[in-house]
């Protein structure tokens, strides 16, 4: 191969180039060479972008986080060249046909192929997920058909681009729409559930030949995407069922890559492990299709049918496919239809994978689907403030300095006023430490906080006055900063609920606004309480919050509910460490707000084991 132009450079940085391999959107791949004889996968920014300064910054983080994906399953990094006029990213190169080359030369996969191609891209976004980025722009001409196994490539840096408000400066839409998640068109915030629905796209693809979404032009495929149900004709019914809840419209209903995994390995197996069988089986049974003419290594809410309450179909038991089927019927399985898995060739469940009957990931994806919060948690802490001094604060008078604590009501009362504490907040009392101790011998280690636990509290707006505020709960609070770092799950006096991550008191929304059934502030008197709060009762009725803190494989799962119904939900992938959880009251500095609010029945339910 030597197609390079008069325009092509000889080399970059110390690689010899020997070829062009592809171009698109963003830049060019060449084909190159290393001093030490290795050939290698030289993807080259083009100047529009590379010019901008925020993108450069971008560039910079998105770079430095793909270095750390491990490389099974995907296009390693070798080199980013990070500063100077020209930008570039060196990868190993990966042999083989991309997949759609693959797919438009020799038709659909069949069988364990489709089947391998399927978890191992999976798995690579459960590593790529893992390391804190987002791919943004998976697609067939993204996913190499390799000797060993499918790899991913292009991983982390195409989020660059959304700096640029992802249109380019010719007004072109960065990405490629057919394989586009429905909140990524309408410019939503980006979440790895994006990649969970390319992954849908994609298999569909490889399955049928088609993508699941048709249309001509531009506007048609938008349409498609945003408001009808895919069209997966010809998918075989044991991946059917899980591309068709990858494509969920709503990205909560979506499972999270490594839950795609585990419910295609039928238990929860490490990637490493799940790459490893994946290469075993590809090089037994997949016959990789040769490309058409080049090696290429680089290019560069609708209801469910089958739900009558709108919400995907529930999850089906791990092992759905993939693994060998039990002997005899599942407890209620119909047993008039043969299972499709019974059929199928054991594909990745080797000596060395983790003997784990059920997958926990799916477990918890299963509670958290219907929509409100999950009710098997044990509880691990909780105080209806009937009494004072559990270890909460002072005692409230309403006077100043002494604007929060126990009211003699019955309850624990913040009052923010913004010409003077215009934020309010307390650390619970939970039998927990953010960080691990060392206890003398003998004694019993006091427990860092659970990965996994549910804040819940009662809340009545006793007055407000001047203006708006908000109040809630908040977790992961840095215990030793002097500037505040957490999360924050919120519910304004408008009844609008919102997620939030602050770090350093610097603070940013992780969702967007959304309007619940609370009931407006303004609706329970202007400021009305008496000064002790001894009638906080009587003003307004009481709303719940609760708030869900999980670690994920992506990072960490965020979830709120307002009066038992989903809020907002989020997964932040880069997550902040454990540290406390409290209640707060917040109205705008240096306004004349005053938002007074009372709390009652804190609880934290978790699971114990997850507590070490």
């Amino acid at each position: 191969m030597n197609d390079l132009t008069p325009g092509d450079p000889p080399h970059i940085g110390a690689y010899r180039l020997l070829g062009r391999l592809g171009a698109g959107g963003m830049g060019t791949v060449y084909l190159g060479e290393s001093p030490d004889g290795q050939q290698v996968a030289i993807k080259v920014i083009n100047p529009e972008f590379s010019r901008h300064e925020q993108f450069r910054m971008r560039f910079r983080r998105e770079a430095d986080a793909a270095s750390r994906v491990r490389r099974f399953c995907t296009a390693a990094v070798i080199e980013a060249a990070l500063d100077g006029d020209q930008l570039y990213v060196v990868t190993e190169f990966v042999p083989g046909p991309n997949l759609e080359e693959a797919v438009q030369s020799s038709g659909p996969l069949r069988g364990s192929s489709l089947d391998a191609l399927a978890v191992g891209v999976a798995t690579a976004l459960a590593a790529i997920h893992g390391a804190g980025v987002i791919h943004r722009d998976l697609k067939p001409s993204n996913v190499l058909l390799s000797p060993v196994g499918p790899r991913v490539i292009d991983f982390g840096i195409a989020r660059a681009r959304d700096t640029l408000g992802g249109i380019t400066g010719t007004g072109e839409l960065i990405g490629t729409p057919r394989y586009m998640s429905p909140e990524v068109l309408r410019g939503e915030p980006i979440t790895p559930a994006c990649d969970v629905f390319s992954w849908g796209c994609l298999v569909a693809f490889a399955a049928t030949g088609r993508a699941p979404f048709h249309g001509e032009t531009l506007h048609a495929v938008l349409y498609q995407v945003l408001n009808n149900e895919p069209d997966l004709d010809g998918l075989e019914p044991a991946l059917r069922d899980l591309v068709a809840r990858a494509l969920a419209k709503d990205p909560e209903w979506r499972p999270t890559s490594q839950q795609l995994l585990d419910q295609m390995v039928g238990r929860a197996a490490a990637p490493e492990q799940t790459a490893h069988s994946v290469q075993t089986t590809w090089q037994q049974t997949a016959t990789v299709p040769a490309a058409p003419q080049h090696t290429a290594a680089y290019t560069a809410q609708a209801p469910w049918p089958s739900a009558p309450d709108g919400r995907p179909p529930s999850w089906s038991p791990p092992g759905a496919f993939g693994a060998e089927a039990p002997t005899g019927p599942r407890p209620g399985a119909d047993v008039t239809r043969p299972s499709s898995s019974a059929h199928r060739t054991r594909l990745l469940i080797g000596a060395g994978a983790a003997a784990l009957v059920v997958a926990a990931g799916v477990t918890l994806y299963t509670a958290l689907a219907p929509g409100g919060p999950p009710t098997d948690l044990p509880l691990l802490y909780q105080d209806d403030f009937s009494r004072s001094g559990t270890g909460w604060g002072s005692t409230y008078t309403g006077e100043k300095y002494q604007r929060q604590g126990y009211a003699p009501g019955g309850f624990y009362a913040l009052d923010a006023y913004g010409e003077d504490k215009s934020e309010l907040g307390e650390d619970a009392p939970i039998p927990f430490t953010a960080e691990p101790q060392s206890p003398s011998p003998g004694e019993t280690p006091t427990p860092t906080v659970p990965d996994d636990y549910l804040l819940g509290v009662e809340t009545t707006v006793r007055g407000v006055a001047g203006g708006t505020g908000e109040y809630g709960l908040y977790c992961r609070q840095d215990p030793q900063g002097s500037k505040v770092t957490r999360y924050e799950f919120l519910l304004d006096t408008a009844g609008r609920a919102r997620i939030r991550k602050v770090v350093e008191d610097a603070g940013g929304d992780l969702t967007a606004r959304a309007q619940t059934d609370a009931k407006v502030a303004d609706d329970v008197g202007n400021d009305q309480s008496s000064p002790n709060g001894t009638d906080a009762a009587k003003q307004g009725e009481p709303t719940s919050l609760q708030a869900r803190c999980r670690t994920t494989q992506e990072g960490v799962e965020l979830t709120m509910w307002v009066n038992g119904s989903r809020a907002a939900s989020v997964v932040d992938a880069r997550p902040l460490p454990r540290g406390l959880v409290g209640i707060m009251a917040r109205v705008g500095e240096k306004s004349a707000a005053t938002l007074k609010v009372g709390f009652d029945n804190f609880t934290m339910r978790g699971s114990p084991e997850a507590a070490r």
